[in-house]
């Protein structure tokens, strides 16, 4: 028996069925999409930036996005907490991020693009370690 050039076999419980190579593409567009789509910056305000200089609370070098929770006092004395996402772990690693690039206690320089609804959070940009250790996350931030 011939078999069609383009047909791929898909295999559903225990069962292979034939199915040609356009439908399994649109399939796999379909159900790949939907787990691409959380990742948008549109919660962040991307044409202004925050600089600010604090100590680190909490690192949390976890997937699916790195997060920095970073402690400011400000002029009253007053801590505020803000809370700065970056990338997935993986990517941070090719750019010469470690596990314990921060660690709690440790003083930083922060800049990051801060969250549309005014909230105390922003999308990670560059950070300065105070022994002078810079790390970012663009691909020109990349360690070589």
């Amino acid at each position: 028996m011939l078999k069609p050039r383009h047909a791929k076999y898909l295999e559903l419980t225990g069962r292979r069925i034939k199915v040609p190579g356009h439908l399994l593409a649109i399939l796999c567009f379909f159900t790949i999409n939907p787990a691409t789509a959380h990742h948008s910056a549109a919660m962040f305000d991307l044409e202004k930036k925050v600089h600010i200089e604090g100590t680190v609370k909490k690192f949390q070098f976890t997937n699916p996005h790195v997060w920095i929770h970073v402690s400011v006092s400000d002029e009253d004395g007053v801590e505020n907490a803000w809370k700065v996402e970056a990338l997935n772990p993986n990517s941070l690693k090719r750019k010469g991020w470690k596990r314990n690039s921060f660690k709690k206690g440790d003083k930083i320089s922060i800049s990051f693009y801060p969250a549309k609804s005014g909230a105390p959070k922003g999308y990670f940009i560059r950070a300065t370690t105070a022994d002078g250790t810079q790390l970012g996350q663009a691909l020109a931030d990349r360690k070589r």
